[in-house]
């Protein structure tokens, strides 16, 4: 497991996995992906019975601290960031979003339920464009491109 994802959040994603899933008695199986998902890992969700679904945790670098603007070749400044988790069912579509861990100085308004709501029902193979399919954020252009660029990528590796 990669070192900076550790730490998942246990209670969210309990009562995540209790709400969607009605789930009181499963387990988080971790599943290997190679170096296709460097920043996130990805967990088979199962009780004694069956597959419930699935759940990918992992991290967004959104801009340099500094700024956006910041000469990327700085390698002193380190990335702001911000760590979501997703829900999805057995066919590896997307149910729920929901950052947890926002690091970043600005672009709050990406942890909107409303907002994070439009990546329902994505699934493995179908492609998304940021400010057509995914709906930009003003104040937020960065974190949500990030997020939707990130989602895209993990969708690819499943």
């Amino acid at each position: 497991m990669h070192d900076h994802l550790t730490e998942l959040p246990a209670k969210k994603i309990s009562k995540s996995i209790q709400r969607i899933w009605k789930a009181d008695d499963y387990q988080l199986e971790e599943m290997s992906h190679g170096s296709c998902l460097d920043n996130g890992v990805f967990f088979k969700v199962i009780t004694k019975e069956n597959v419930l679904g699935y759940i990918y945790s992992g991290r967004v670098n959104s801009c340099k601290s500094g700024g956006c603007s910041t000469n990327a070749d700085e390698a002193n400044l380190a990335f702001e960031f911000f760590e979501y988790y997703m829900l999805l069912d057995t066919s590896k579509q997307v149910i729920r979003v929901k950052i947890y861990n926002y690091q970043a100085t600005q672009g709050h308004e990406v942890m909107s339920r409303g907002w994070l709501n439009q990546f329902r029902g994505l699934e493995p193979g179908k492609s998304i464009t940021f400010g057509k399919d995914i709906e930009a954020i003003s104040g937020a252009t960065v974190s949500a491109s990030a997020i939707t660029k990130d989602i895209q990528q993990v969708l690819v590796c499943m």
